[in-house]
């Protein structure tokens, strides 16, 4: 009598990032193995929230991305009581220890967790990079460069003869700091956990996009104002000093902020950049803040300003934005994501900024620029268009504009395409 060869299974959990942007957890199970992709927090609204509670004692391993807060902020909680590796790039780590101490720093509520998971986690991390491949329990998982922040990465995970690749964030396009993702990696995946923050936006041509913004920057700083440009401490304020270095422009560059300590920090993992030498030319040029008197001393002469918080919350772009935003010569240049609420979204929309003397108009010119680090709506497409015709498409890390995305996948391609919500289990058989 042939016995039925028993079916073999590989089944997701989604902890967060289901149908929403933030939180990003995913439980990937397979036999006896669990690991756990990302774990981060939602800044948006006022209290940070959190993926759903997943058992860090049931764990092999978790698989951190990137650095950014949305992906790591979370993972020290897993750290309470357990001993459990954290695989990572080095860069990621120290950038995620820096954001997270930020963190916990800034929070006007309540955290589950303390400095001490936090070193935890440190302590219990191991070290991985690019085209590097490790096994954990019954996976073999690779490491793969996804071109979204330094340090970032993919993990495309084997389970026998079945591949699983895990995105993060990604960007397919190249930019001053950073080379885009491959997309032919996608060739030879079974199935497809992506993001789609963009799925429904085509990004202009970065080209285009630095031609326009060196372009303005210049007409302002001819007419003897200041340029702020608000920025994220990781990656956007360093691909800024990149861009304004490439296209040489004459004006002083200050840095102030946490991108003060990022950029020291890549200046060290410079080989991790796509160009190392326009870096260090950047690097180079820029003003590294030191105190409030040279704060002032910026604002006194034309000059570019690049300063965290990229979304106006807090921070020394506070202090610049309370100082320029009464002349009309001066301007603030938006180059980061921002998020409905947010006080940059406001000077954005509706051309007023809170200081504590109350609500004030900004006569200061407001621009915005598309220098996102995402896939784009055209990058997600050319990524499927290479999938085998039998692959699965999970859609994360998405709100309503993913349904462009699976729509294109299902009537264009003819994939099965899954939009999961928070806690849903999706499983696989082969």
């Amino acid at each position: 009598m042939l016995r039925r060869k028993k079916k073999k299974e590989v089944k997701l959990k989604i902890l967060g990032s289901g149908r929403e942007v933030g939180r990003s957890g995913i439980l990937l199970e397979y036999g006896d193995t669990k690991l756990l992709l990302d774990y981060g927090v939602a800044l948006g609204s006022e209290e940070p929230s959190f993926p759903l509670h997943v058992a860090p004692r049931e764990l092999d391993g978790i698989l951190l991305t990137h650095a950014h807060l949305d992906h790591s902020g979370a993972v020290p909680l897993l750290y309470v009581s357990e001993t459990k590796p954290l695989y990572t790039t080095p860069l990621t780590l120290e950038l995620s220890q820096i954001l997270i101490m930020d963190f916990l720093k800034i929070s006007k509520f309540y955290v589950p967790y303390e400095a001490i998971e936090l070193k935890n986690m440190m302590h219990y991390s191991k070290f991985v990079k690019y085209g590097e491949k490790i096994t954990v329990g019954d996976c073999e998982i690779e490491i793969i460069e996804s071109g979204h922040i330094p340090g970032s990465c993919m993990f495309k995970v084997r389970v026998d003869d079945l591949t699983v690749l895990y995105t993060g964030d990604y960007n397919t396009t190249e930019t001053c700091l950073l080379s885009g993702f491959d997309k032919n990696i996608a060739r030879k995946v079974d199935i497809l956990i992506t993001e789609a923050t963009y799925a429904a936006f085509d990004h202009p041509s970065r080209e285009k996009v630095e031609k326009e913004f060196i372009g303005k920057i210049n007409e302002v700083l001819e007419g003897g104002g200041n340029v702020l440009i608000p920025a994220f401490s990781v990656g956007r304020a360093q691909e800024i000093m990149c861009v304004l270095a490439k296209h040489d422009v004459e004006y002083p560059v200050y840095l102030d902020g946490m991108a003060r300590v990022v950029a020291d920090l890549l200046l060290y993992y410079k080989d991790l950049l796509r160009d190392p030498k326009l870096y260090e030319k950047a690097y180079n040029r820029v003003k590294i803040v030191t105190g409030w008197r040279m704060r002032k001393k910026a604002l006194k002469k034309p000059s570019v300003i690049i300063s965290p918080a990229g979304m106006l919350k807090g921070g020394a772009s506070v202090f610049y934005m309370e100082k320029i935003l009464d002349e009309p010569k001066h301007a603030v240049f938006f180059v980061s994501y921002l998020i409905e609420g947010t006080p940059g979204r406001k000077t954005i929309e509706e051309g007023v900024f809170a200081t504590k003397k109350g609500l004030n108009k900004v006569k200061a010119r407001i621009e915005w620029f598309d220098f996102s680090s995402h896939v784009s709506r055209k990058g997600l497409r050319e990524v499927a268009k290479e999938l085998p015709s039998h692959a699965h498409v999970v859609v994360v890390h998405s709100g309503e504009e993913g349904e462009n995305f699976i729509k294109y996948c299902r009537e264009e391609l003819n994939l099965p395409v899954y939009f999961p919500e928070n806690g849903s289990e999706l499983i696989f058989h082969f």
